[in-house]
């Protein structure tokens, strides 16, 4: 369902249906908080603007429309209701969908979804880090603080979070010492990339059965 309400934001437009409003997202969904005051350079969001994305809620069957994005800093989705910024909290939502995307909500945390499935999910987590550049004092102008991103890939596996190294030989050592053999073959012949989440789905699904993990 989408908003009642067309409300032009920093965030874009949210737009909604009857039945739900921004005062149940306020209410139910979300918290207020403020952002750090301190002047980093960078964006710290996923993506470069704010996109429409579907929330797919753990206690209710009716999916709702927003307009939001998801805070690299703060972990958490934004979305803003013209006067203050609000969290999407995990522990409501089971899922948040973008047209390219999916992020999905695992131990009151959310993770990209590269594979969910009954069997496992392969979970990229995505964040940011600031740094302070290095600078000569007296010489130069102390930089701003900056935004680094980095990425992991894990699998959540029998209840358990395992980090996933993107190095052939780790991938292998995650199952059974048995069939080895095969997923060398099978890795090869398909050109499996450990940098490539799709490759990486394929090497999972197709060997899940064998998970020693």
């Amino acid at each position: 369902m989408l908003f009642s309400q067309v409300t032009s934001t920093e965030f874009g437009n949210i737009s909604t249906d009857i039945g739900l409003d921004l005062s149940y997202i306020k209410r139910e969904l979300s918290m207020p908080y403020k952002s750090n005051r301190l002047n980093i350079a960078g964006n710290k969001y996923f993506y470069k603007e704010p996109s429409n994305a579907t929330l797919i809620l753990i206690e209710e069957e009716t999916p709702i429309n927003v307009v939001t994005n998801y805070n690299l800093l703060e972990q958490t989705f934004d979305v803003f209701d013209g006067s203050e910024t609000l969290k999407l909290l995990p522990n409501k939502i089971k899922k948040v969908i973008f047209p390219d995307k999916e992020f999905v909500s695992i131990d009151n945390k959310f993770y990209e979804a590269i594979e969910v499935n009954d069997n496992f999910s392969l979970l990229a987590d995505t964040y940011l880090e600031i740094y302070f550049p290095e600078y000569t004092p007296g010489i130069q102008d102390k930089p701003d603080p900056k935004y680094r991103k980095k990425n992991s890939v894990l699998l959540y596996y029998k209840d358990r979070f395992n980090y996933v190294e993107r190095r052939k030989s780790f991938l292998i050592s995650m199952f059974n010492k048995n069939v080895a053999k095969e997923i060398n073959t099978f890795m090869k012949k398909n050109k499996i990339s450990p940098r490539d989440n799709d490759e990486l789905k394929s090497l999972f699904n197709e060997f899940h059965s064998s998970l020693n993990r």
